[in-house]
């Protein structure tokens, strides 16, 4: 993947995690280089095929399918449970131009559940098409389409609440690019993003033990956006970058007070150490303006009641990741990003976060593998009104707080044929809330998912 799209994807944390982080469907691993676009295969292999095909069969164990807060009063539902996951992928590589699609569905029977929800599944759409007028331009048209069935804690960061999701979330993110080589030594990067998230009326597991249905109006929201880069190659091995990233963030229904927009500008450099050592680094300073307050009739600001002022706020922005080859197929990552990001608190549209992200490939031999991953992401909210200009904006506090997520994945792979291969697998993960008032620790849960499967390729 380029830095060009390396760096929008650190730079939204809940499409970073969606796309790289511990969701159950493997997403296609898309190349934006002109002349040598592949689709990931499904088992990890990239090859010149046009057509990949796979069908991973798995039984398994998962303590706690439906994301029960470990304070509800009933016992935390535990199930095993039976999943497939056909997988269809499409590479076209042109002289001009290149093409790749690719289609995922998992389907999971909990049958301990016993309910209407102990059949879910999901659903996910890439593809991408890039066209090179000439060596020095080419455009790119991407989207990524995602259904979700199933509580979905696991695809969210920190800041954005799991919930026990029983009627289906739709996220998409859609971009257009173009890619100019200026000079030889300068090169541009301008793109547009439109990503909509939309969750039709999910359902959330109170602390009773009942899944009570509600509403996500306060949680959908649609995100339009325009990224400038401009990069200067310093040497073969060194590239400074400078970049201009702008969003607007228009939330449904009556949410709109939380309508926001931010402006990012940072500085950042990719430097390639040695050939099988890698660095990315970005750092500035995002400003965010929560304009939404103005449609509130009731908002406060720093001239009083009613009077829709709101300062713009100023945070620091850093992103920093590194890959080292080891091998082969042998790789170690580690990433770390410091950024604003949305949430999906009634009573704030946005709040800080923190994230650090680990994983590894590692061959033992040419068949047994070991594919891990861990992501931490901690979300800090710093109330912007007290807490009787709170109600009247909001309807609700809940001062202060924060919210943490943590995920670990392993997969133990062995090749029997090039085609056919067992897994044994363990995930792990935690969601923790806390704020001042009326929350405590609600909806904090612990979730611990082990299962063995086979995987068949084409």
């Amino acid at each position: 993947m380029s830095a060009g799209l390396l760096r929008p994807l650190i730079r939204w944390p809940l499409l970073w995690a969606i796309l790289v982080g511990s969701s159950s469907v493997n997403f296609a691993q898309i190349s934006s280089s002109v002349n040598s676009a592949q689709i990931e295969g499904s088992a990890g292999q990239q090859g010149a095929k046009p057509f990949t095909a796979t069908v991973a069969i798995r039984e398994g164990y998962d303590s706690n399918p439906l994301t029960q807060s470990y304070q509800s009063s009933n016992d935390v539902n535990s199930s095993t449970y039976s999943s497939v996951n056909p997988s269809l992928g499409y590479n076209y590589t042109g002289l001009q131009a290149d093409l790749s699609a690719r289609y995922d569905f998992q389907g999971i029977y909990f049958p301990s559940l016993n309910s209407s929800v102990d059949i879910q599944y999901n659903q996910t759409f890439t593809g991408q098409y890039t066209y090179a007028f000439d060596p020095r331009f080419s455009i790119t048209i991407a989207d990524n389409f995602n259904y979700f069935e199933q509580p979905i804690g696991t695809q969210f960061s920190a800041g954005l609440a799991p919930v026990t999701n029983t009627q289906g979330s739709i996220i998409n993110l859609g971009t257009i690019k173009a890619d100019y080589r200026l000079t030889d030594r300068l090169s541009m990067v301008t793109r547009w993003n439109n990503q909509v998230v939309n969750s039709d009326g999910p359902a959330s597991y109170n602390n009773s033990g009942v899944i009570q249905s509600g509403s996500a109006s306060q949680s959908n929201y649609m995100n339009n956006g325009a990224f400038q880069q401009f990069r200067l190659d310093f040497t073969p091995e060194t590239v400074g970058t400078f970049s201009l990233d702008y969003q607007l963030f228009d939330y449904y229904s009556d949410q709109t007070f939380r309508d926001n927009q931010q402006f990012a500008i940072t500085l950042g450099a990719d430097h390639t150490f040695l050939p099988t050592l890698f660095f990315t680094g970005r750092a500035g300073i995002q400003l965010n303006d929560n304009f939404g307050t103005n449609d509130n009739p009731l908002n406060v600001g720093a001239g009083g009641l009613n009077s829709g002022e709101q300062e713009i706020a100023v945070y620091p922005f850093v992103s920093l990741s590194s890959t080292w080859n080891y091998g082969q197929q042998n790789s170690l990552t580690a990433g770390f990003s410091i950024q604003v990001q949305q949430s999906t608190q009634a009573t704030s549209s946005d709040s800080e976060s923190y994230n650090l992200s680990l994983s590894s490939d590692h061959a033992f031999t040419e068949k047994l593998k070991l594919v891990q991953s861990l992501s931490v992401q901690l979300a800090i909210y710093t109330p912007e009104y007290d807490k009787e200009q709170s109600l009247l904006i909001y309807g609700g506090y809940q001062g202060s707080g924060q919210q943490t997520v943590a995920n670990y994945n392993c997969k133990l792979s062995y090749a029997f044929y090039p085609y056919l291969s067992a897994e044994l697998g363990y995930t792990f993960s935690t969601f923790q809330s806390y704020f001042d008032e009326n929350n405590s620790n609600g909806g904090s849960y612990n979730r611990n998912v082990v299962y063995i499967g086979v995987r068949g390729t084409y």
